[in-house]
């Protein structure tokens, strides 16, 4: 099949050069001058890859947003005469695939291009095993923000419940509002946070992804507000946090539950009054920034503990939105196996036809608590070992190959009548895996279980619930809205016995 591919620049020197690069035959090539009608040359065209070469960085972060935004969004590569670190992660994260510069000799030039032409094409071919996986499913799918977006892209989302999320998360984009993302280690918060940000007007700003657990208690405020020369031992320059190297774009608190209260306090006040005291100086400085902060713990326990402040919880989750695990979106779990083995194939020069079905179906069985991080790593390392045309058993992890149960079930869109008791099912594959790696989504379980039951025992009523479990009747609303659990469905459930055995009736 023809493959067509744009060269776009705003020099004709440069583009000549570009244009003369890509050699081969079934490549048909156009080069245009670089200007503001590109984007809709792209959206008429259909082009499945475009070359931007320019002179600086200004405005190209933006452009390719707008370019991956259309509704056949191609891969793109900027060429140009500046190197930039912060520059090119803001194209990485508005989803261009490469950042080349034009000092570069002709040779590697042409194989860039040409490792960008084959991995188009193996978009596409992505892009059909979708299509073939959904047809399987028997109902539509997507791929992060756009219908054949990045292969390495964990947001796959042919289930209901990634679905509404990734529509969440588009419409909060165009907000100023903070956005707090919940859910268990590995299901692509970060993938999230990215898609909200190159979709927003700040686009064309930074993207700062920080993980807070990763940042000694000692040089927290340090490193998100800070310091000026002398302010502590070894603060020998003064230097700019986070906040201020993010002003004007978008930062990322990765596990913001693991920041020491005090810092919780001080990052609460930059919030409110948008600008901060570094340490060690009398000066304010005003900052631009929209904040998304996520966490795998629960908040309302961590509050609860006084290990997070509730009125930053408040500040952070104006918009809130929780991921789902894997093991309870069975829809996706099929297109991720086969866009990953796509991706490995084209990364590490393999031809893997598939899976084989003694395969596909412990991948399938396997309840993966460390959901889509672990997924890629699995698929990657089978890649590398396999030694036949087709992944087996013996190129799966052991605790993979072994699994014989299958996955829990995943939570109902719409939670029908709770059972009396409902039982907490260890998979077998969990006990093949250390107690980190399992311990999240146990300790998830386990609450949602605690609750069931306890709501069943009392007839779903709301005070005598939250007296017999020590909370307060809001962090128990929290929990039950979190969990899908509804005090209607346990009223429901059991109102042909209207009060639990050894308790007196109670209104809430």
């Amino acid at each position: 099949m023809l493959f067509r591919l744009l060269v776009a620049a705003d020099r004709r020197p440069l583009a000549k050069r570009l244009s003369a690069l890509v050699g081969m035959q079934d490549v048909l090539v156009r080069s245009i001058e670089l200007d503001k009608g590109l984007v809709e040359v792209v959206r008429k065209n259909r082009y499945d890859a475009v070359v931007v070469g320019t002179r600086s960085f200004a405005g190209v972060a933006g452009l390719v947003a707008a370019l991956r935004a259309s509704s056949a969004p191609p891969e793109v590569v900027i060429v140009t005469e500046t190197h930039d670190v912060q520059s090119s992660a803001a194209v990485l994260a508005a989803g261009g695939l490469g950042v080349l510069t034009t000092d570069f000799g002709d040779d590697e030039l042409r194989t860039a291009f040409e490792t960008l032409i084959e991995r188009a094409r193996t978009l596409r071919g992505a892009a059909t095993a979708l299509e073939q996986s959904n047809a399987r499913l028997g109902q539509p799918g997507e791929l992060a923000d756009d219908p054949a977006a990045d292969l390495v892209a964990d947001l796959v989302a042919a289930s209901p419940a990634m679905r509404r999320a990734i529509e969440v998360a588009k419409r909060a984009a165009v907000a100023e509002s903070t956005v707090l993302l919940l859910g268990e280690t590995g299901v692509g918060k970060e993938r999230i946070a990215q898609l909200v940000h190159v979709q927003s007007p700040r686009s064309s700003a930074p993207f700062i992804a920080i993980n807070c657990a990763a940042i000694p208690a000692e040089l927290v405020e340090s490193e998100l507000f800070g310091h000026e020369r002398g302010a502590f031992t070894g603060a020998h320059q003064a230097r700019r946090g986070h906040f201020e190297r993010a002003h004007g774009g978008t930062l990322f608190l990765d596990e913001v539950a693991e920041l020491p209260v005090a810092a919780q306090a001080k990052l609460l006040r930059v919030l409110e009054d948008r600008q901060l005291r570094p340490l060690g100086s009398d000066k304010l400085i005003p900052v631009d920034v929209r904040l998304i902060a996520a966490t795998n713990r629960d908040l309302g326990i961590e509050i609860d503990a006084g290990r997070f402040r509730s009125d930053l919880y408040y500040r952070l989750g104006v918009i809130e939105l929780e991921l789902p695990p894997l093991r309870q979106r069975i829809e996706d779990l099929n297109c991720l196996l086969d866009l990953q083995l796509a991706r490995f194939n084209l990364a590490l020069g393999r031809r893997l036809r598939g899976f084989t079905p003694p395969a596909r179906r412990a991948l399938e069985r396997y309840a993966w608590p460390g959901n889509v991080r672990e997924l890629i790593n699995v698929i990657e390392r089978a890649v590398l070992l396999c030694l036949g045309d087709e992944i087996s058993l013996e190129d799966l992890p052991r605790s993979i190959a072994r699994s014989q149960d299958p996955r829990p079930d995943p939570a109902p869109q719409q939670p029908p009548p709770a059972p009396p008791r409902e039982q907490l099912e260890l998979p077998e594959a969990w006990l093949h895996l250390p107690w980190r790696e399992v311990r999240d989504a146990l300790l998830r379980d386990g609450e949602r279980v605690y609750l069931s039951n306890l709501l069943a025992r009392t007839h779903g009523r709301i005070g005598l619930t939250a007296q017999h479990a020590g909370l307060a009747e809001r962090s128990l609303f929290e929990k039950m809205r979190r969990h899908g659990l509804r005090k209607e469905d346990f009223r429901r459930a059991t109102e042909a016995d209207p009060k639990p055995p050894g308790e007196p009736p109670t209104e809430d």
